[in-house]
């Protein structure tokens, strides 16, 4: 009788264990994170974030013959020394932007093997982190959105826990890069590219900070994210650069560029994509011109040796070869703008070339965000984040002209967004 009454008793306790792990997975906790019962765990979200691609690119300026010339992303331009995640909530599926709440933020995410304090993703080579975020319990059955931002400089947004208030997706979505331009003589493009990159060691423990990039995470291919119950997510997010490049290539024998300046520029951009590429407020650099990134201030400019054209090292060299070797990579970066008569982004040059006689003659040209045509001048070219703008300085040529032409692509693997102009011409000097 003893025995059988111990075992009822066992029973009981097995069944009352039993459940209370049933509540512990069935009741929620209150907004606040207090509990009406027990806590249960809502999951996690995986991100897997590609940064844009760091393979080759097709260059444009050799399709004349229908060859390509590849041109590398460098690595400095698709690393993520830090990154924020930022989780927006709303009670109503397809709710708008004005009623997405900030609820939740991590920023400071770092990757790699370096020591360093905070939050921390994992770097999986070629471009790609992954990054872990817990999702709390009043998260559940709720709509989330969630956006990165990559390399920024300052705070972003107010986070407020119980959904009640807190920054807005739509406030969110207009807010500034902390790296602005301003009116004072010699500025480097340095200032919106993440400062001066010399070396890989840079990307580990130097002074660089990368360039900012954006975007949103998605499950497939949506954006919003209902939480109907815990689970481990898995989200991918490609992200962008805030940022527009400008390389130059010289392509004439004996071209000497001597220096070169960025004018009429925009001083401070979004961080995510608008409706249109116009820059916040208008604000365009005026008072004086915006000098290329470091590595070139030891060669151009005023008094400085400045850089020749190198001829083929055989007779057997491929164009796109010789053109590599010629083309000197990101000159300038800048932000994106709508460019208008009288507030047009414009490259200016200066160069040498032997007239002739053998004389060296000096000639300056000014590159501005247009097409050219034979017929006359077309409309103007709008300034837009990611994309690769290439100022080529002569058209191979042996005469003493030097004509300009002002080439676009998309900053991604063979996707030639636009030639500027078709018959290559923009603007000429002696």
């Amino acid at each position: 009788m003893n025995r059988l009454r111990s075992y009822v008793w066992m029973v009981c306790l097995l069944c009352v264990s039993a459940l209370a792990g049933s509540c512990s997975r069935e009741v929620v906790s209150t907004p606040d994170g207090g509990a009406e019962g027990i806590r249960v765990e809502a999951g996690s979200l995986r991100i897997v974030l590609s940064t844009p691609s760091p393979d080759a690119v097709v260059n444009p300026g050799s399709r004349a013959d229908g060859e390509t010339a590849a041109a590398l992303h460098e690595v400095q331009e698709w690393t993520v020394k830090k990154l924020g995640v930022y989780i927006f909530m709303a009670s109503t599926q397809s709710a708008g932007d004005a009623d997405y709440l900030l609820v939740k933020k991590t920023e400071g995410i770092t990757f790699g093997t370096e020591e360093t304090e905070g939050p921390k993703g994992t770097d999986l080579g070629n471009g790609e982190y992954s990054y872990t975020e817990t999702l709390q319990d009043w998260m559940l059955g709720k709509y989330l959105k969630v956006l990165l931002v990559a390399n920024e400089g300052k705070e972003l947004g107010t986070a407020k826990a119980d959904g009640t208030s807190g920054t807005t997706l739509q406030e969110f979505k207009a807010l500034t890069a902390a790296a602005e331009l301003d009116d004072s003589e010699g500025q480097s493009a340095d200032k919106i590219s993440g400062g001066a990159y010399t070396s890989e060691t840079d990307l580990t423990g130097g002074t660089y900070t990368g360039i900012v990039m954006s975007g949103t995470a998605r499950k497939g291919t949506a954006e919003e994210i209902h939480l109907a119950s815990a689970a481990l997510l898995e989200l991918e997010a490609q992200l962008t650069r805030n940022v527009a490049r400008i390389d130059i290539c010289l392509n004439k024998k004996g071209l000497t560029l001597k220096k070169a300046v960025l004018k009429t520029t925009a001083k401070k951009a979004y961080l995510f994509p608008q409706e249109t590429t116009a820059a916040p407020g208008n604000a365009l650099l005026t008072a004086y011109p915006l000098l290329p990134v470091s590595k070139y201030v030891e060669l151009l400019g005023d008094s400085k040796p400045g850089i020749q054209y190198q001829t083929p090292a055989s007779d057997t060299e491929a164009e796109e070869v010789t053109r590599d070797r010629n083309t000197l990579k990101h000159v300038f970066y800048l932000y994106e703008q709508v460019n208008t008569e009288g507030s047009c982004a414009t490259v200016e040059v200066t160069y040498t070339l032997a007239d002739a006689d053998g004389v060296e003659q000096t000639g300056v040209l000014e590159i501005p965000f247009r097409k050219t045509t034979t017929e006359g001048k077309g409309g103007y070219v709008i300034t837009t984040r990611n994309h690769l703008y290439t100022v080529e300085l002569g058209d191979g040529s042996l005469d003493g002209n030097v004509n300009a032409r002002l080439v676009v692509q998309d900053w991604e693997p063979n996707e030639i967004y636009e030639f500027l102009p078709e018959n290559g011409e923009e603007v000429t000097a002696p």
